[in-house]
């Protein structure tokens, strides 16, 4: 089911740009009037252009053509400039002007459909730091005398102000002649504003004419407490508030590969602050101005791992709050992970790697010490130290609880549940060993970390303290900077410590949902029995009824939240030994382990009855919804966890077609060929739902030497029972519903996909690809093509497109117009099913091909029949005449091999090279 987990993903990440294209467009359009009516900077203007870029390049990725288009010509606008290091007289500014002015109905429609309000949007303060997709600086004019804010750093003005008594935002008043900007080569970016050396950072709002405001944080302060003689705990939270409410930034230098992509987008989803960075330069410039809580470095930067190190800790020496790093690598080996540790790496992350285990680490670093601060229970008889202790760890942002009655702080574990236990070694009553003793008896506590603060100096002590049960012993009197150190470092350990525990568990102690690769692999576990149907039992496939209208009618973020409580609400309704796993956007799968289909039956409708009369709620929307239910059992004998959920799938959506009863079981009946081309056309419309299809690999080799990698793509469906559909059985019946475009867009982009993986590793392939002939007649193809080429990076030359010969003479003018555009691009082309006449003769003559791929009937007994042998003889003439390659496909034994060899043939491919699989692991350098 790796397949249907990618679906998820990438609807996921589709999605979330989606919602946030409305801000994104938006604020581009203001940067860009900004420009166009105070004056160009050439500075400003890359930035724009390399921002244009990075969003026309999405668009095309996730289909938004008519957005990609547009924002395409802004970027061909702005090249020339970018190239000649100039900026734009007025004429062109006001063209670029009217260009920009296009974006709004395009802003407003994708409002619509997909994102939040932008006035709301408009309204929430964005840093200098960011900007969301391309994650440069947003560079403004500054107002006459903004140096004189920078007097609200120094301490008395800091006392009287606060986040919430800051002064209003001050129009920006438009120099009357803004100098010329001078660009010469420098070492170092231009800067557009000075640059304060104190701790208080200038922030630019959203909305266009609104100055920089300054954001100078509260110093934090204890008040110490007059001495009792009462026993009672002393608390305080307050002092955590600022860190807790800050928001953290993430800069990821990253190349745009699936897994940071799903990453960024959990990243987002998590209220972090994302910037996304494209090269070490970028990340330089930033880190300069403004220096974030985390910085993650993809594989392909490990090159520049020293460089980027020195930048961190240059960073960090200035910084008051923690600054981490994060890298990922390709190889694990020790020499690599040292390498990282010396550059100053927090985290180091071998791949491959799943997106949740690199979010547990992220919140490891980002929020071990900051969404909530670390509990410090404080035991100390001694008052004065009591005080003296709890004051230097409130103004490091800890909560702390003081108690200084030994026998008291008992009383305290439950309540206050700490992390950490600093304790005196002497006290009356029961000594800080015994009371350590009495603690790790519970076992609630039994792995907290307790660290002793005593003025004791004998080792031997120490040492018993330890064997009691301590973690560490702590000499009076000691630096605050030490105690805030040695409490910081155990409390952070043992709260990773925790994290990581509860990630292995595979249920949401909340909700009650499994982690749905949990579940998949307990599927899998039961198919993998001697006999999966001898104890009942089945798979469920769950949908609510037309989610599509509640969610527009509540809005994503509710429907989120509320799917959470439908899942919990059927999690709770099922047996302890039924797993529940939240499976797509709008349904839900229920592993049952045991029960006929008749009991599968009454719990469906159980289930269904009890969720109708339910009444669901959050954040005052409340609903009640409906669920139909596609059952597998085990005894239905698919033995394929895949082929099990997509029956399931396919029997709720007949449950749920008018006069059914939402209840759906899947039967394997034989079906008769009267109706099997139905049966494969709903396999297709599902499986282009789900993109469940799949890609094979054949290797493709030249038979008069040379070593270039080249493969043929080759489309895979699976249907019940495991029967594995080819392109020659999928194809017409797609021709015939009218969806064959929609299969060629899936598989040139996977493709695609799959060579920008291969350019990553440094090991560069040509891949052949088929499409139906329909592609030639798309007016969008060429344009969708080169966006999905730009944004993933490649070259044009390590594609060939492949149209079968008796598709092309019937549509010749649209397919040489077709590949014309092509070549433009660098893809090559190839015309496979070739068969020698005067037609197709002619048509080599008006077609850019590049390789021609001979038709069956010259293969195996054709190639031993003399009068086949002289029709190849003439197509490989005519071929080699005009420059084109020949391939022979489906070889399947030597002799054929050696035959194509004497006539003249340039490649091979078939099982006798090597049989398709998932892989490209095939040696060329061996072949001969």
């Amino acid at each position: 089911m790796q397949k249907q987990d990618d679906t998820q993903q990438a609807a996921e990440l589709r999605l979330a740009f989606l919602r946030h294209l409305p801000k994104r467009l938006d604020t581009l359009r203001k940067r860009g009037q900004r420009l166009c009516t105070q004056g160009w900077d050439i500075n400003a203007l890359s930035i724009l252009f390399r921002e244009i870029q990075t969003l026309a390049g999405a668009c095309g990725r996730y289909g938004l053509l008519d957005s990609g288009e547009h924002l395409f010509s802004l970027e061909s606008f702005l090249a020339p400039f970018v190239e000649n290091v100039a900026i734009p007289n007025p004429g062109q500014t006001d063209a670029f002007a009217a260009q920009l002015r296009k974006l709004e109905p395009l802003i407003a429609q994708h409002e619509d459909q997909y994102g939040e309000s932008t006035s709301t949007q408009a309204a929430a303060a964005l840093t200098v730091a960011t900007a969301h997709s391309g994650g440069f600086a947003l560079q403004v004019t500054p107002p006459p005398d903004y140096w004189k804010r920078f007097a609200a750093s120094t301490p008395a003005a800091a006392a009287k102000a606060s986040p919430a008594t800051a002064p209003a935002p001050v129009p920006v008043q438009p120099l009357p002649a803004p100098a010329p900007v001078v660009v010469t080569p420098a070492p170092a970016p231009v800067a557009s504003m000075p640059v304060a050396p104190a701790p208080v950072l200038p922030v630019v709002s959203a909305a266009a004419n609104v100055a920089p405001a300054l954001v100078v944080p509260a110093p934090l302060t204890a008040e110490l407490a007059p001495a009792t003689s009462a026993p009672a705990p002393v608390t305080n939270d307050d002092a955590a508030a600022p860190r807790r409410n800050e928001q953290r930034k993430v800069y990821h230098l990253s190349d745009g590969n699936p897994l940071a992509c799903e990453v960024d987008q959990k990243i987002e989803a998590a209220g972090y602050e994302l910037t996304l960075l494209d090269s070490v330069a970028e990340l330089k410039e930033v880190l300069a101005a403004f220096a974030p809580h985390l910085v993650i470095v993809d594989a392909p930067f490990q090159d520049s791992l020293e460089t980027i190190g020195d930048m961190v800790k240059a960073a960090r020496g200035r910084l008051s709050h923690r600054l981490c790093l994060l890298t990922f690598s390709s190889s694990g080996e020790l020499a690599v992970r040292l390498r990282a540790m010396r550059a100053g790496a927090d985290t180091f992350l071998e791949l491959p790697t799943q997106s949740s285990d690199v979010m547990t680490r992220v919140g490891e670093l980002l929020d071990a010490d900051s969404a909530d601060p670390f509990r410090v229970l404080i035991v100390e008889d001694d008052r004065s130290q009591a005080i003296f202790a709890e004051s230097i760890l409130r103004k490091a942002g800890m909560s702390t609880c003081a108690v200084t009655d030994p026998l008291a702080a008992l009383d305290q574990l439950e309540a206050f549940k700490p992390e950490l236990i600093l304790m005196d070694l002497y006290m009356p009553n029961c000594d800080g060993m015994e009371l350590t003793a009495i603690i790790r008896e519970r076992e609630a506590f039994i792995n907290t970390p307790i660290v002793f603060l005593s003025g004791e100096h004998d080792e031997e002590k120490h040492f018993e303290a330890l064997n009691a049960g301590g973690d560490d012993f702590l000499s009076k009197p000691i630096r605050p900077k030490h105690l805030i150190s040695a409490v910081t470092n155990r409390a952070r350990r043992a709260r990773q410590l925790g994290r990581r525990a509860q990630a292995q568990n595979p249920r949401d102690p909340v909700t009650g949902l499994y982690e749905r690769a949990y579940v998949l692999d307990q599927l899998n576990a039961l198919l993998a029995g001697e006999d999966p149907a001898a104890h009942g039992g089945g798979l469920m496939y769950v949908e609510i009824d037309a989610a599509g209208q509640i969610r527009e009618r509540v809005g994503l973020t509710i429907f989120d939240a509320l799917l959470n409580q439908i899942g919990a609400f059927i999690a709770s309704h099922v047996e302890g030994k039924d797993l529940t796993t939240r499976f797509g956007d709008t349904s839900f799968t229920l592993l049952c382990n045991s029960g006929s289909e008749d009991e599968l039956k009454q719990l469906a409708g159980d289930l269904r009855d009890r969720t109708v009369r339910e009444v669901f709620e959050h954040e005052g929307k409340t609903l009640t919804v409906g669920l139909s239910f596609g059952i597998c059992t085990f005894a239905a004998g698919l033995g394929d966890a895949g082929a099990m959920l997509n029956a399931a799938e396919r029997t709720m959506a007949e449950a749920r077609a008018p006069g059914h009863n939402h209840i759906g079981v899947f039967h394997a009946t034989r079906r008769s060929p009267a109706n099997a081309d139905e049966t494969l056309s709903q396999l297709i419309r599902a499986a282009l739902k789900a993109e469940d299809f799949q890609l094979l690999f054949q290797p493709i080799v030249a038979l008069q030497g040379g070593e270039e990698e080249q493969f043929q793509a080759l489309l895979r469906l699976r249907g019940d029972g495991g029967k594995l559909y080819t392109a020659t059985d999928i194809l017409p019946v797609a021709e015939r519903d009218g969806v064959s475009g929609d299969i060629d867009r899936w598989v040139l982009s996977r493709c695609l996909l799959v060579l920008a993986e291969r350019a990553r590793q440094r090991r560069p392939v040509r891949l052949f690809v088929g499409q139906s002939i329909e592609a030639a007649s798309d007016p969008l193809r060429v344009g969708w093509l080169r966006q999905l080429l730009e944004t993933r990076r490649l070259a044009g030359e390590q594609l060939v497109v492949e149209f079968r010969l008796p598709e092309a003479l019937a549509r010749v003018q649209e397919l040489t117009a077709y590949a014309t555009a092509l070549g433009e691009l660098g893809v090559t082309l190839a015309l496979s099913a070739f068969e020698v006449s005067q037609a197709a003769l002619q048509l080599l003559q008006q077609l850019p091909v590049t390789f021609i791929k001979l038709a069956p009937r010259y293969i195996g007994e054709g190639l031993r029949n003399p009068v086949m042998r002289e029709e190849l003889r003439q197509i490989v003439a005519a071929a080699h005449e005009r420059g084109r390659k020949i391939i022979a496909p489906r070889i399947e034994d030597a002799q054929s091999a050696s035959l194509l060899w004497t006539i003249g043939v340039d490649y091979i491919q078939g099982d006798f090279v090597q049989q398709a699989g998932h892989d490209m692991s095939f040696d060329f350098h061996a072949t001969a």
